[in-house]
């Protein structure tokens, strides 16, 4: 019966959610309950298990998801992403903007969602494409292929955050792999794109072709220090984040120095201090910014939403960590080395096939792992961490038209439905099987 009140649990989830529209939450918690009932947990237990399970996810991601929604909002209004936009454009040439494209969008989805990012940077891409005689087509698959790759893999998005405090994977493994697979599946969309955009024709493109304009002509504040600056909330916390974990490999390090990364290594730190930096170092401050009608104030209310969509998912997972589910699984699976990492991979890839939300996707399908990390023999520190980038890498395979993201890309582009199933949702596919090639040779090599 436990197989059966888990299937019924993921459809009862995906239908609410992908064919009702009914908001995430509510799904998510009662769901855990009646899933915890129906397995004689009973009703005073499944409900400690949920509200333990929801408090751990917030004690664990919660500052961190904040910080990293605030660094976006400030990064956006203070004209920073534009910069990193204007500098890689200029490292590349104007020639390569597609590829400049794809690499905006992978930098900035680190810490803006993807969604918000392909809205923000699509103008951009218009004019620089026009200006370039580019096709539209190759340059927004591109850059959609590069916002979706950091989105689904590299934390502080919420996605990652949420399946790293459920697997209790390590955050610095999981940027590192995660990292790697995204850049490896932002370089093969990039590929896909300029072989399947490139005779394509958008809906105005025709009409913009031989148009003038300056890429950078919206009515924003100019940036106002060193070019330098802009990359700050992005780069510092990282290196932080990434000096912590080189120091608990690299063993010899001066004590000072491993005490100072353990402590400014913290994602919870480390991210406090780039959305310090995004705040007071990127542009000069208003008291009228940080009220709750201000940038502040609208950040922590795009956070909120996330937050309790986050926890209502560690919630479920908090349930499905009580049952055992090693029975279920195929005999061979215990000796099936790296190729278990295909396990949480297909999970995640299944529900976000059926249902459309990458986190949705990536929330349920690690919850579904959990108890199953030492059968999979995924339970190591590094197998921790990898199965926390397949169950990622699955969320991105594939978005298609129950996926927001996909008509977010298809509208503002000017695809037409086609168009959008051939470089969209085909494009998804191919980024995502390069992203999990690229971490079963990762496993291949530290596991």
């Amino acid at each position: 019966m436990t197989l059966f009140w888990l299937l019924l649990a993921v459809a009862v989830i995906i239908v609410v959610t992908a064919v009702w529209k009914i908001h995430p939450l509510p799904v998510l918690l009662l769901t855990a309950f009646f899933f915890g009932v129906c397995n004689n947990f009973g009703v005073i237990k499944t409900i400690n298990m949920i509200s333990s399970g929801f408090g751990n996810t917030m004690k664990s991601i919660g500052i961190v998801i904040i910080a990293g929604t605030v660094i976006g909002a400030f990064m956006e209004q203070r004209g920073a992403l534009k910069v990193i936009a204007g500098k890689i454009i200029a490292l590349t040439g104007k020639k390569r903007t597609p590829l400049a494209m794809s690499i905006i969008g992978f930098l900035v989805s680190i810490c803006i969602f993807c969604d918000s990012a392909f809205v923000i940077l699509i103008g951009l891409w218009k004019k620089l494409g026009t200006m370039t005689g580019q096709a539209w087509a190759v340059g927004a698959l591109a850059l959609s292929m590069g916002l979706y790759a950091a989105h689904c893999f590299i934390p502080p998005t919420p996605g990652p955050l949420a399946a790293m405090a459920i697997l209790s994977a390590d955050f610095g493994r999981v940027l590192f792999f995660g990292s790697i697979a995204a850049a490896a599946a932002t370089a093969a969309g990039y590929l896909y794109a300029v072989r399947a955009g490139k005779n394509e024709v958008l809906a105005g493109e025709k009409e913009a072709a031989g148009s003038e304009g300056d890429p950078d002509e919206k009515t924003e504040k100019p940036f106002q220090y060193h070019w330098s600056a802009a990359f700050l909330p992005i780069v510092v916390p990282l290196l932080l984040i990434g000096g912590n974990s080189f120091c608990g490999i690299i063993k010899g390090t001066p004590a000072p120095v491993a005490s100072f990364f353990s402590a400014a290594g913290n994602p919870v730190a480390a991210l406090t201090v780039g959305a310090f930096i995004a705040v007071f170092f990127i542009g000069r401050w208003q008291r009228s910014e940080l009220t709750t009608g201000g940038i502040m104030g609208k950040a922590i209310i795009d956070a909120a939403n996330i937050l309790l969509i986050t926890g209502a998912g560690g919630a479920f997972g908090e349930v499905l960590k009580q049952v055992d589910f090693r029975h279920l699984m195929p005999a061979a699976s215990s000796s099936a080395g790296v190729f278990s990492l295909l396990f949480p991979l297909i999970f995640a890839a299944i529900l976000k096939i059926a249902q459309g939300s990458s986190t949705l996707a990536i929330l349920t399908a690690a919850s579904i792992t959990v108890p199953l990390l030492d059968t999979l023999g995924l339970g190591t520190p590094v197998m921790r961490a990898l199965s926390c980038c397949a169950v990622c890498c699955g969320g991105m395979m594939v978005s298609h038209t129950n996926d927001s993201y996909f008509w977010v890309v298809t509208r503002f582009s000017g695809m037409n439905v086609r168009q959008g199933l051939k470089l969209q949702t085909l494009g998804s596919l191919v980024s995502g099987v390069t992203g999990a090639a690229v971490l079963l040779i990762l496993a291949v090599l530290f596991r």
